[in-house]
């Protein structure tokens, strides 16, 4: 059952879920450091390793618009949660 607005905002905001997406900041963070990253992307990257909880925070928001959030509020798999958290950060904090 897709979940309303209320509803949405309260599970974003969760302890739980706050934590889940600052593992996929850190993840896609040390991905890119781990890697051959373009500036834009190696700036992001050392900057969210500086602050993983603040980060998350802020790109949580993003999982707003995800379908798969929007279907399954918690129930969101990680490899899904993952996935909305890398399209967020590529789209709306990597500037290129």
């Amino acid at each position: 059952m897709a979940l309303n607005q209320t509803d949405q905002i309260v599970i974003m905001q969760s302890s739980t879920m706050q934590t889940r997406c600052s593992s996929a900041v850190a993840k896609y963070a040390l991905f890119l450091l781990n890697g051959t990253p373009t500036t834009e992307q190696e700036a992001w990257a050392r900057g969210a390793m500086d602050g993983i909880s603040a980060m998350g925070q802020k790109v949580s928001v993003y999982i707003l618009s995800d379908s798969n959030f929007l279907a399954d509020g918690s129930g969101i798999t990680d490899n899904q949660l993952q996935g909305a958290i890398e399209v967020a950060i590529n789209n709306h904090f990597i500037l290129s």
